[in-house]
């Protein structure tokens, strides 16, 4: 845990077969081939084959799954842009 009492964001992909991220915070999209996971620091988008839940536990911000993961890849939130113009406007005032 981080010192604020949250669960680290953190990727861990073993032979492109299994993938296990922490610091999820709710799970957008899930087929055999398209996962959309928001995490604590925006969105993160997996691609691959043959996908499937292994363990998922929102409150502690974990999720496993396996399947052939061909790209894993972020985008940013209106939420997470707009906390960093917040912090940006308040540094140039």
């Amino acid at each position: 845990m981080s010192e604020n009492g949250h669960v680290q964001h953190k990727i861990t992909l073993t032979d492109r077969e299994v993938l296990e991220v922490t610091g999820v915070v709710n799970v957008e999209k899930f087929t055999d081939d398209d996962i959309v996971l928001e995490t604590q620091l925006g969105m993160l988008s997996i691609k691959g084959e043959k996908m499937h839940m292994k363990q998922l536990n929102l409150d502690g911000g974990l999720i496993t799954m396996e399947g052939l993961i061909k790209s894993v890849g972020y985008s940013e939130t209106a939420s997470t842009r707009e906390k960093g113009k917040g912090l940006l406007n308040k540094l140039f005032k």
